[in-house]
């Protein structure tokens, strides 16, 4: 039986591909143009990828009700699908796992406590006092885990995973880079690198603390948010300090915390 076949071939020439004919011979020929030429191709590819991704969207958001039930798993995200009236196969979307589940509610509270620091900022009458304003951005972001608590160490396991660690220090390092910039941080030099790095370690302990607080409304985490805020000003005193002395304790403070900023995926040209 004859067949047409038409594999485009990218490895080593991206210009060539082979054609299977319907005689069954096999030729080689040169394929200069683009396969997404076709605009028209193009464009139905691209909205079923942006229908794809709406679907997925729908179905991360639906799944987190079920979350205190079945944790991050694959089991919340077919509840979410079918919630949404779709088969429960379609967890078979997200290839990751629950840990998708969780980057996308992770960061769907990033991004939410930006606007509601961009809105902050905008409505102030007065000049921004910094400690203040990160202590609540701090409270106000931690206080976005509270409906999820009791399965909240699941989903910390689950960004520590090795497979995981990049995107999840990526957006710890966005989300301390979003504080200080909205607390009108606009610093350059040794500076943007201790703060944010600073700031992160704060929030790390104060989120591990939260989750085994059963003190009411979480009052002993706040507590040590400011006890932990206390050794940020005292550690930015002796930043300071360093600085005034100069030498080479201030280059290899540097070092230590540029190679702090790899790490979390950050740059001053984030913004």
């Amino acid at each position: 039986m004859a067949l047409v076949v038409s594999v485009a071939r990218r490895i080593g020439n991206p210009g060539a591909r082979w054609v299977s004919t319907n005689q069954g011979q096999t030729t080689g020929e040169d394929y200069n143009q683009d396969p997404y030429d076709d605009q028209e191709a193009y464009r139905e590819d691209h909205i079923d990828d942006e229908r794809s991704q709406d679907v997925k969207q729908r179905i991360l958001q639906a799944s987190l009700q079920f979350v205190p039930q079945h944790g991050w798993t694959q089991a919340a995200i077919s509840a979410g699908a079918e919630s949404e009236g779709l088969p429960a196969i379609a967890h078979g979307m997200f290839s990751q796992g629950g840990v998708e589940l969780v980057f996308y509610f992770y960061e769907s509270c990033n991004d939410q406590l930006s606007r509601e620091l961009d809105l902050e900022v905008q409505n102030l009458q007065e000049k921004i006092k910094i400690k203040p304003f990160i202590r609540k951005a701090v409270e106000t972001r931690l206080r976005m885990n509270s409906p999820y608590i009791e399965k909240w160490p699941q989903a910390m396991g689950l960004l520590a995973l090795p497979q995981n660690t990049p995107r999840a220090l990526k957006n710890l390092g966005h989300l301390v880079d979003d504080m200080w910039y909205h607390a009108g941080d606009r610093s350059t030099d040794i500076n943007w690198y201790t703060k944010r790095a600073s700031l992160a370690a704060v929030y790390k302990s104060t989120e591990f603390y939260m989750v085994q607080d059963k003190s009411e409304d979480f009052e002993n985490t706040w507590m040590f948010l400011d006890r932990r805020l206390g050794d940020l000003s005292s550690f930015g005193k002796c930043m300071r300090t360093v600085q005034e002395n100069g030498g080479l304790g201030v280059e290899n403070m540097k070092g230590l915390f540029i190679v702090a900023k790899n790490i979390l995926g950050l740059s001053p040209k984030y913004r």
